[in-house]
């Protein structure tokens, strides 16, 4: 029977591990409970990621980090070129037969890696300087005749119900 899993926050916030809280959270490429979530669902992950980037281009910009992943791990790479054609689980490959095993190795090398490095896009919220100095308590005519239009609240305290205790 398989159980169903509750990813949760690190950050002891009993929020879920979700792509709008983990996307901007500054843990991101540490977080145990991110990278188990993120083999599911990477592909959710850069969609909502991509589209809240398309959709405001003028506030948010991408940030790639660099999440290592520590396993033992295959590397495959043709001899011929040399470039890596991928790079595969040591368990999967135990479990191959020989003759598998045999054909996976035939005019390539294989190398046995420690890590594997998963690029984990983040959003930023761009940063823009102030040029000139913000002033909050401007008193116009206009705030000042919706203040007018405002009755008092002496009008609305003789309708209220007094309640008597017994």
């Amino acid at each position: 029977m398989n159980k169903s899993i509750l990813y949760t926050c690190e950050l002891k916030h009993h929020r879920q591990v979700a792509p709008p809280l983990c996307s901007i959270c500054y843990r991101v490429a540490k977080c145990r409970s991110f990278r188990k979530w993120f083999e599911i669902y990477r592909d959710e992950y850069l969609d909502f990621v991509s589209n809240i980037c398309n959709k405001f281009p003028e506030k948010y910009n991408l940030e790639v980090i660099l999440m290592a992943e520590k396993q033992t791990f295959v590397q495959i790479v043709d001899v011929t070129t040399g470039k890596i054609e991928k790079i595969v689980n040591l368990k999967e490959i135990e479990a191959l037969s020989p003759e598998e095993k045999l054909e996976l190795a035939r005019n390539k090398n294989l190398f046995i890696v420690t890590h594997r490095i998963i690029p984990i896009v983040k959003v930023n919220m761009k940063k823009t300087a102030i040029e000139e100095p913000w002033q909050f308590n401007l008193t116009t005519e206009e705030n000042q005749q919706e203040k007018e239009k405002v009755k008092p609240a002496s009008e609305f305290s003789s309708k209220a119900k007094t309640s008597k205790k017994k």
